[in-house]
């Protein structure tokens, strides 16, 4: 299976991992991926070493009045430690999608003596392990 241009180093990893020949399962290890390595930019963000524009604007009006010029200017902040915390949710709720049903974690199979029937009850069971 190749690898979608664009993705990252943890990306790329996740869908090294993850990618199957399954087409719906692989559009959630894309999104996984591509979120992971959105997560490793706001990190480099958060951490002062990347890039953004934090601040947004949009003029709203502009008008000219009685040789004046009136111009209403929306600014916008931007939040990327907010964003982070979004973004981890959303991966973490991707993974749990692609998790598959077996990996919960069970108890393992408790044996069971060979001389009791198989109509007796898990209770009746210990019962006579502790007893014998």
């Amino acid at each position: 299976m190749d690898e979608p241009a664009g993705l990252g180093e943890r990306g790329s990893a996740i869908w090294l991992a993850m990618a199957t020949t399954d087409v719906p399962r692989n559009a959630l290890v894309l999104e996984a991926a591509r979120t992971a390595d959105r997560l490793d930019e706001l990190d480099n963000i958060i951490q002062g070493k990347g890039v953004l524009n934090l601040m947004q604007f949009r003029v709203l009006d502009n008008a000219i009045i009685d040789d004046s010029q009136n111009i209403n200017v929306e600014v916008k902040f931007a939040a990327p430690l907010a964003e982070a915390r979004q973004q981890a949710t959303a991966l973490a709720n991707i993974l749990a999608k692609l998790a598959p049903a077996d990996s919960k974690a069970a108890a393992p199979p408790v044996p069971v003596p060979a001389d009791l029937p198989d109509n007796v009850s898990p209770l009746q069971r210990l019962a006579q392990k502790l007893s014998g």
